[in-house]
């Protein structure tokens, strides 16, 4: 299993896998792609509901959740996007309180790293930008990659968000690295996968938006005024469709890190000169 999602999801994914015709006792292995809440506070549940399961992840994600802040953090997020969900009549229930995650790793998995589950080999790769510590997954044979946010946030039909949270240069050699891949299937963190022509629409979608947003946010990089202007409309162009599951909160100060990560990165300082 690849990402676990919030606790409010843990039951519904657990009756997937029934539907799949598969006995949930067993999926063994579970790989946390990196520490944000919507997709790890759910491995706790799994973990209880799943006797075997053994939760893999980075050295840096597993850093990042020991810390008490933290879990605090996640848990007040965790307990946010249930709710929206709720709100958006996307699930029916509330949702089981959230589980501690202090000790929930049982094995580091870092980049260059090989799995090998059943017959299946996936290698690690780094994925910085996005989150510290992001890891990516590999299927080379098929040509599988599970890339959870490292190539955008995608809304369907025709929106992604831009979501170099951490670092836009690191976030641009991420998405260029995957992208060399030429994977035949895209399994991102968010809303499905996508494969054939299907993937290559992804990957230049993708790319568009980063593109336009950094253009856009250098047209408004003059003060401060048109800095707050460009927030507003960021705002308003990403809180659509499934992204309204996280709180307008949480996404404004998504969009005041996306300008300044454009603002401060070597790109833009090269623009300059």
């Amino acid at each position: 299993m690849v990402e676990p999602g919030i606790s409010s999801t843990a039951e519904l994914i657990v009756d997937q896998i029934k539907l799949l015709g598969l006995e949930v006792s067993s999926i063994s292995s579970l790989v946390l792609m990196h520490a944000h809440a919507d997709h790890i506070t759910g491995a706790p549940i799994l973990k209880k509901m799943m006797p075997r399961l053994k939760v893999m992840t980075g050295s840096e994600t597993q850093r990042l959740i020991a810390k008490e802040n933290i879990q605090r953090i996640f848990a007040r997020e965790d307990r946010e996007i249930s709710n929206r969900l709720l709100k958006l009549d996307a699930k029916d229930s509330h949702a089981p309180v959230a589980a501690p995650l202090e000790g929930i790793v049982d094995e580091i998995i870092n980049p260059g790293h090989a799995l090998r589950l059943d017959g299946l080999s996936l290698e690690v790769l780094d994925a910085p930008g996005h989150c510290l510590g992001g890891i990516a997954l590999w299927e080379p044979e098929e040509g599988v990659l599970f890339c959870s946010d490292y190539l955008g946030f995608f809304l369907p039909p025709d929106r992604f968000v831009p979501n170099f949270y951490v670092n836009l240069d690191d976030y641009m050699a991420t998405f260029e690295y995957l992208s060399r891949l030429r994977p035949v299937c895209i399994c991102p963190g968010h809303c499905g996968a996508y494969s054939g022509e299907e993937s290559l629409r992804f990957i230049a979608q993708a790319r568009s938006e980063v593109e336009w947003v950094c253009k856009f946010v250098r047209g408004h990089g003059e003060t401060p005024a048109r800095l707050e202007q460009a927030a507003e409309e960021l705002f308003r162009r990403y809180y659509v469709r499934e992204a309204t599951m996280f709180t307008e909160e949480s996404t404004r100060y998504c969009m005041e890190l996306i300008i300044r990560r454009i603002l401060n990165s070597n790109a833009f300082a090269l623009d300059k000169v």
